[in-house]
This record gives C-alpha cells, sequence and structure tokens, in this order.
C-alpha cells in the first residue's frame, strides 16, 4: 500500500512545490518563500526556521491528502556557511521519509538557499568556525 506513496520537492525562484502522490491520488502545495520571509520581518521570527517548518508542514499536510497515515517520520540534515541567522548558504538534504514505518520514495530531496554574502571580510575569513551541520529527525 505504502510502496506506491511518492514525495517530489522541487524548488524555482522563491517557490518550493511538494507533490505527494499515491497510485491516482495527487496532491501539490506551493510555500511562497518572499512571502514567508515578509512575514517573518514583520514579527522578528528566524527566517531559516520557520522556511523549514513550513517544509515539514507541507510534506504533512500533502501525505494527509493523498494517505491516511498515523505516523510520518522525516529526517533530514541541513548545512549553513555560517550561523544561521548570518549564513548567505544553506542546504538541505532529505535523508527519509517513513509512513507508518514504511520508507516512501522521494525525488528532489537537495534543497539549497543562497543569497547576498553581506558578511564583513573578517566574519568571511572566520565563518568556517561557526559553520553548521544539524541533522533532524521528527516524527510528525
Amino acid at each position: 500500500m505504502s510502496n506506491s506513496l511518492l514525495l517530489k520537492i522541487t524548488s524555482e525562484n522563491g517557490t518550493i512545490r511538494i507533490v505527494s502522490k499515491n497510485n491516482g491520488e495527487v496532491s501539490v502545495k506551493v510555500i511562497l518563500l518572499k512571502l514567508i520571509m515578509g512575514s517573518c520581518w514583520w514579527t522578528n521570527t528566524p527566517v531559516v526556521e520557520t522556511i523549514f517548518k513550513a517544509i515539514e508542514e507541507t510534506i504533512k499536510n500533502t501525505m494527509k491528502d493523498v494517505y491516511d497515515y498515523n505516523d510520518l517520520t522525516i529526517d533530514y540534515d541541513y548545512r549553513a556557511n555560517d550561523q544561521l541567522e548570518e549564513a548567505s548558504k544553506i542546504e538541505m538534504f532529505i535523508n527519509s521519509v517513513t509512513v507508518d514505518e514504511a520508507e516512501i520514495e522521494v525525488t528532489g530531496r537537495y534543497i539549497s538557499f543562497e543569497g547576498p554574502d553581506n558578511r564583513s571580510f573578517m566574519q568571511k575569513r572566520t565563518g568556517f568556525r561557526r559553520k553548521v551541520h544539524e541533522n533532524v529527525f521528527k516524527h510528525l
């Protein structure tokens, strides 16, 4: 039953599209990054963590649209070239998504966020000390 589940993630300028498919049922949801960034600026909340939460929730919602599951887990890594607030490049790699203890096929596992590097010369030179590499494992 869960062998036919498929999760596809694509990104273009300013959007992330998450598609879940189970046999003939399809759910498509789009994340508008500029809208999230504007909201974070307005409410003074951390942008990167908010985007990660939006991706997690969108995966959860699209999967729920096509398959009624009891337990969904997501495992991903992210890397940044500095602390998250100062980073100009952040990479997210989805290791696995499991539904009811069955791993589903994921295409588009790698998402890269890049922006202008506004760090000073010294921050760029010493950024290797503050690089972030974290693993996140969540039950949703």
